[in-house]
């Protein structure tokens, strides 16, 4: 049996900890010994623990980029952190490290390196964030999983993986129930998601052209998020032809049962949906880090498998006529995707570390 260790860090967002739970349970399969740090009563600590995967528990705080009180606590929080990581790594005895991002992997990254365990690291964004940004230096390899991440690390550390998804999401083969749903199937159908929290933003552009589409022999699914359900359902419950909810897990399902996406620029959703081969109408929050989002549009817009509306320039007009065209030219936006790397890439990612490993 192989006695080899990785422990692992990530946190703060699901396009973190997905993709290191993803890699964590590639490198279980051969038999790797994992321990994953995160903070305490995290999404993270709920992720592994549904997993069942060892977990260990720092108490780290968030840099905020607007000035708040708690940066005062920060510098404390931060050293006690990278304490409390040390002796962890110092008792676990780990061969390796692996960071996927969030502000939880900088403690624990920075006390791998200050003990000589070999770092490695996976990037989602097209612009890194802070933490691989730093810990880069430090670094054995950076997976990354847009290719304009390159312009921001070492070449020579960089391998191009793609982004680990969730393989249940893109493996599914099934459509979901349109009778149920109140739909039918042989439509186009329309998919607008903002995440399981939603977005307000989306919401507000697809409302008004909801009744239009409809009229058009259009067929829609919309996520409208956990937060502004209750303010956006009770105004399409009655309407045939839409199906909304708040949070499903049946994402796999709705892809293979939509023509057409709208969506944010969140790394792992673009990679699923490139994956899956849904053209998409992208609107990249303009508040993420460094504008990362947009960069991360860009680059399925340069394949001509998307289209980018700024947020300042999303409107109820602008949408639906984007929603029109790119139903009108389905066929040729479909055309124009390849095979992607993401499907492959938690077990690309394991096997690289494994081969350093041994």
């Amino acid at each position: 049996m192989n006695s080899k260790k990785v422990i692992v860090a990530a946190g703060g967002t699901g396009g973190h900890i997905i993709p290191a739970i993803s890699i964590i349970q590639e490198l279980i399969k051969e038999n790797i010994q994992i321990l994953f740090v995160g903070n305490v009563n995290s999404m993270e600590q709920k992720l592994a623990k549904q997993f069942s995967i060892d977990f260990a528990e720092i108490n780290v705080q968030k840099f905020y980029r607007k000035f708040t009180f708690a940066h005062l606590k920060f510098p404390f929080k931060l050293l006690k952190s990278m304490l409390e990581s040390k002796k962890i790594i110092r008792k676990f005895e780990p061969d390796a490290f692996l960071g996927t991002g969030g502000f939880v992997s900088g403690p624990v990254g920075y006390a791998a390196h200050l003990l000589r365990v070999p770092i490695f690291l996976q990037e989602q964004n097209s612009y890194p964030g802070a933490t691989t940004k730093i810990l880069s230096k430090y670094a054995t390899k950076v997976f990354i999983g847009n290719h304009d991440a390159k312009k921001y690390i070492p070449r020579e550390i960089t391998v191009y993986s793609g982004n680990p998804i969730n393989l249940s999401a893109v493996e599914e083969k099934e459509t979901i129930d349109f009778e149920k749903f109140g739909l039918k199937a042989g439509t186009k159908k329309i998919f607008l998601f903002g995440g399981s929290q939603g977005s307000v933003v989306l919401n507000n552009a697809f409302l008004p052209i909801v009744d239009d589409l409809l009229k058009k022999g259009f067929e829609i699914i919309w996520q409208i998020g956990k937060y502004s359900f209750d303010e956006f359902y009770p105004k399409i419950k009655d309407r045939k032809g839409i199906y909304g909810f708040d949070f499903t897990n049946e994402i796999g399902k709705i892809y293979n049962s939509v023509d057409i996406a709208i969506a944010r620029a969140g790394a792992l959703s673009l990679a699923e949906l490139e994956t899956k081969k849904i053209p998409s109408i992208l609107v990249p929050l303009p508040s993420a880090a460094e504008n990362h989002q947009y960069f991360n549009a860009l680059e399925l817009k340069e394949k001509n498998i998307a289209v980018i509306i700024e947020q300042k320039d999303l409107n109820p007009e602008i949408l639906e006529s984007k929603v029109i065209e790119m139903l009108e030219n389905i066929n040729e936006i479909k055309a124009n995707f390849t095979t992607t790397v993401h499907a492959n890439a938690a077990k690309n990612i394991a096997g690289t570390i494994l081969n350093y490993l041994t």
